[in-house]
């Protein structure tokens, strides 16, 4: 086998599609029955995310409201934000991966990996490459002794059934909220929305006293967690191994986004595999040069600004003068500044 990827979440599956197009074998494998499930993340993208079917497109938000302790000010983006299905859009995924030639193996949980042998739940395999796509607890990155950022968030998220407008969604701040981070309100349509939060602490028992805050009758229903690991990895490299996606901490670190910083990094690894496969080179200085210096150098910034901003909202989230100062100060400027994905100009 050339290339091994463990996960066959997004990155994972555009990382096999671009190396099963140049004709190499690739073989995904993931550990669930099934893709996209369970869904563990809320789906809100930029257009950044590139073109996609607009079945997988559920809802397209045009402002975000930031409130705390009563205050607010609100923000509208230059473009909309979709928001998606995320099992179809990983299913999606998945199946241009497979047209594409790359084999996924479903039930088969990642072992170990030594002297170039994949050990999983049910077989041993040989490859010249192994990708990480395994998330934020990565197994590939424990086993390959690459170290992964200790800041860790726990997210809960639900379905609420209530009336909501349909194009603004709602950050939530304050230490009685959602110490650490925030809660968000994002609408599907009028009627459904993702309610959620992300914290240090039990967020199951944050979400509850949310929900009771925000709403006064509602319907609740479909339940998810999942932890966030956010931060600027040391190395995200070794011999014949890369880690991309959440495995590599390539999330957003101020809303733990990983969508569109995934998509980037993944036609990097991609384009990095390919190239170590022609040059017949696995060594770490090669994807060091070839994937890791490329995608810092994307992104690098970004996640120091996303860390930045995530500090700032943690010592002004229970001060709300300074969600009056910024509302009567005006926010054009800070709205240039808030783009979603700390990116800048495209």
């Amino acid at each position: 086998m050339h290339v091994i990827i463990v996960g066959a979440g997004p990155s994972g599956c555009l990382v096999g599609k671009i190396i099963a197009e140049k004709g190499y074998d690739v073989l995904i494998l993931e550990e669930h029955s099934e893709i996209g499930k369970p869904v563990q993340c809320t789906g809100l993208v930029s257009q950044r995310i590139g073109k996609i079917p607009k079945e997988i497109i559920v809802n397209k938000i045009k402002k975000a409201k930031f409130f705390s302790k009563g205050k607010f000010f609100e923000i509208k983006s230059k473009k909309k934000v979709f928001l998606l299905d995320r099992e179809k859009y990983d299913k999606y995924l998945a199946r241009k991966a497979e047209k594409a030639g790359a084999k996924i193996k479903l039930n088969t949980r990642f072992l170990n990996f030594k002297n170039c042998k994949v050990m999983t739940s049910k077989k041993t395999y040989e490859t010249k490459i192994l990708v990480g796509a395994d998330g934020p607890n990565s197994t590939v990155a424990k086993v390959c002794k690459i170290s992964l950022p200790k800041n860790l968030l726990k997210a809960v998220q639900v379905k609420v059934k209530s009336s909501f407008v349909k194009d603004t969604v709602e950050l939530w701040f304050g230490s009685d909220i959602a110490p650490g981070l925030f809660a968000w309100v994002v609408p599907e349509n009028e009627e459904i929305a993702r309610v959620g939060l992300m914290t240090y602490l039990n967020p199951n028992k944050f979400l509850d006293k949310f929900l009771e805050k925000r709403f006064e009758n509602c319907k609740v229903f479909g339940r998810c967690g999942d932890v966030i690991r956010y931060g600027l990895i040391k190395k995200s490299v070794s011999n014949n191994v890369l880690l991309v996606g959440d495995a590599a901490c390539q999330v957003k670190p101020f809303s733990a986004g990983g969508l569109v910083y995934g998509k980037i990094c993944a036609e990097i690894a991609g384009k990095a595999c390919v190239k170590a496969l022609e040059e017949n080179n696995f060594s770490e200085k090669f994807f060091l040069e070839n994937y890791e210096k490329k995608w810092k150098k994307k992104l690098g910034f970004s996640i120091k600004q996303g860390l930045l901003m995530k500090k700032f909202f943690s010592k002004i989230q229970d001060k709300p003068f300074a969600f009056d100062l910024i509302k009567n100060l005006g926010i054009s400027k800070l709205a240039a500044f808030l783009d979603m994905d700390f990116l800048g100009k495209d």
